[in-house]
């Protein structure tokens, strides 16, 4: 009898539980419901059912906030409306100052406005009083001048917010020529940071401008923070080999250099299975320019091809190709254009030797044309560059208006420098050579150019660093390092050196001053042949 009294407590508890359940169930849906007819209401008292029915309703062009005391009446091209003052006046700095001021709109409480289009005031008022947005995308422009002359930060905003999905290479020169007619800062930053992010894509615009203009943009496309990439320059291997696959990346160092972690950047824009290039960064564009392997009639052959990738779009274009068909040459930057310096012929992947013939022929890319022409070649006349074996000789490294090539002079083993002046399209040697007295510096792995060309090298038993002053014309002093085997292309940044090294699987960096030498976080795939750069992403 117990148990039966017990049993029926417990079903009498939880009835009563299930009871006050269904009962809060009840209060949420009625809850919901109460807000949802409060809402519909304020949508249709603000013209949600009928987006034009303010036209015509001026109770739909009233706007209070709280107790509505200061109202003002505000007359538009065509529509009056009463508005909140102190509400308005938190949203536009022009309604702020009238409000402070004793002007006769402020004591008849009648502002006019008859310059502003109706509808346009009724959007503003939208977005003030209850963040609703609803301009269209072709009417971006008009709103932006009128919020522009309000000063209505916050929408104004929020119009820009919507101009940078609607830029285009077609409207971007018309909202050039309104930023320039109504002097908005806050477009012509949106407009620049469009620009910045298209630079070379919207060359028919850029060049339309002024050259500060141009110039702001050349700076704005380097100012951020400088980050190390590394992408494989030449690859030898077939696709049976699963490297190449992995290999077709470029990769980017993400977290401290010492710590941090290699991850893809971007993939290479072309497939193949050999390929050989050289990169060069250019106004924050990566060019990788050389060539790879096709199939072609008969076996197989090397297209020369030229790339371009943006960093800030993260998308490749095709760019022109050289007018000689380079391999292993040194590429630079300087003054506005890409130098191709030195090299041999592409097509042939066997290992170079003595009889193997350097490119004297200097070619010059202007990036706002895409094209390549020959200017003043090398003036190896009376002697030769060695060609190196696996490194790019002659190496190349620019420096204000002038850049510089290093190379071995083949009979004697010196060390010689050459400038050419980009503005008189002329070379020059630089006195003196660095002999072999002074450093035993068979092979040559890197010239770097900060305050002074650094030059790095090695031999069987050390490695050298030795630096030319550009002031005095004088080599310093040659320090020695430990061994280590550098391949590929090195790349500066402040008193630092980045070098690919096959034996450590790695990017090292190198301390100029105190030749300190440290190895990055191991690559995702095996080095071989590397390319190392800096960007701004």
């Amino acid at each position: 009898m117990k148990g039966i009294r017990f049993c029926f407590s417990i079903f009498i508890h939880w009835i009563m539980l299930l009871r006050l359940a269904f009962t809060r169930i009840w209060e949420v849906l009625i809850a919901l419901s109460d807000w949802k007819a409060s809402t519909e209401a304020g949508n249709a008292l603000h013209g949600h059912g009928n987006p034009e029915e303010w036209r015509t309703n001026e109770e739909l062009r009233t706007y209070r906030h709280g107790n509505g005391d200061e109202a003002i009446t505000v007359q538009t091209s065509t529509h009056a409306f009463t508005v909140d003052l102190q509400r308005l006046a938190a949203c536009s700095e022009y309604f702020r100052a009238l409000s402070q001021s004793r002007m006769r709109e402020t004591t008849e409480n009648i502002i006019y406005l008859e310059h502003v289009p109706s509808f346009i005031f009724h959007n503003l008022l939208e977005f003030s009083f209850y963040s609703r947005f609803s301009v269209p995308p072709e009417e971006l422009a008009s709103h932006i001048q009128v919020c522009s002359y309000l000063v209505a930060e916050a929408f104004l905003s929020k119009c820009l917010l919507e101009l940078e999905s609607e830029l285009s290479p077609h409207n971007c020169a018309s909202y050039l020529r309104m930023e320039r007619e109504t002097c908005c800062p806050e477009l012509r930053q949106a407009l620049f940071k469009y620009l910045r992010n298209n630079l070379l894509e919207l060359t028919h615009i850029v060049r339309s401008l002024y050259d500060e203009e141009k110039d702001e943009l050349l700076h704005l496309r380097t100012d951020g923070t400088l980050h190390l990439c590394c992408l494989r320059k030449e690859n030898l291997t077939t696709w049976d080999d699963p490297q190449t696959e992995q290999a077709r990346y470029v990769f980017i160092l993400e977290g401290p250099e010492e710590t941090g972690e290699w991850r893809p950047l971007t993939e290479l824009p072309f497939r193949a299975d050999k390929w050989c290039f050289t990169t060069v960064v250019l106004h924050n564009y990566l060019y990788i320019i050389g060539g790879y392997r096709q199939r072609a009639k008969r076996g197989w052959d090397f297209k020369m091809s030229s790339f371009r990738y943006n960093p800030f779009t993260n998308t490749w274009a095709t760019t022109a190709p050289l007018i000689k068909r380079r391999r292993h040459f040194s590429a630079v930057a300087c003054s506005g254009f890409i130098y191709a310096v030195g090299g041999w012929y592409l097509d042939s992947l066997v290992t170079p030797d003595s009889s193997t013939a350097l490119y004297t022929a200097v070619e010059r890319y202007d990036p706002w044309k895409d094209t390549w022409r020959l200017v003043s070649s090398l003036p190896l006349t009376d002697f030769q560059f060695t060609v190196s074996l696996s490194h790019d000789v002659p190496l190349a490294a620019s420096r204000a208006h002038c850049f510089y090539v290093l190379g071995n002079i083949q009979r004697t083993g010196e060390k010689l420098l050459l400038q050419y002046d980009t503005r008189q399209d002329s070379w020059c040697e630089i006195l003196p050579t660095l002999t072999r007295a002074d450093a035993d510096l068979p092979t040559l792995y890197f010239l770097g150019a900060a305050e002074k060309l650094i030059v790095i090298g090695g031999n069987n038993t050390h490695n050298i660093v030795t630096s030319f002053c550009l002031q005095s014309q004088k080599w310093e002093q040659v320090q020695m390092t430990d061994k280590v085997a550098f391949a590929g292309q090195g790349t500066v940044s402040g008193d630092c050196i980045f070098l690919p090294s096959i034996e450590h699987n790695t990017v090292m960096k190198l301390d100029a001053q105190t030749l300190s030498l440290y190895s990055l976080p191991q690559l995702l795939i095996p080095t071989l042949y590397e390319s190392t750069f800096h960007m701004v992403l």
